[in-house]
């Protein structure tokens, strides 16, 4: 928010109290964005990725892999 001048900094400010006023779910994702905002890292906005998902993209990789070299083998032919 470096770049924004005062007269959009206190517009957004206003914004976002409107937007906390309007809801508790949404007052609380902004307080987590700001949160994640506030610390320091490429990893400030990533989620968690377990195992399972990694391995499944993992296996989804490798069977289309096959698959394409599979075509490119048998139409080469």
């Amino acid at each position: 928010m470096d770049g924004l001048s005062p007269r959009e900094r206190l517009v957004l400010a206003a914004i976002e109290l409107e937007l906390r006023r309007s809801g508790e779910h949404l007052a609380s994702r902004l307080n987590e964005f700001n949160e994640r905002a506030a610390q320091e890292g490429p990893r400030r906005f990533a989620d968690h990725v377990s195992r399972t998902e990694v391995a499944v993209v993992a296996v989804m990789v490798l069977v289309l892999t096959t698959i394409v070299t599979l075509v490119i083998v048998t139409c080469g032919k």
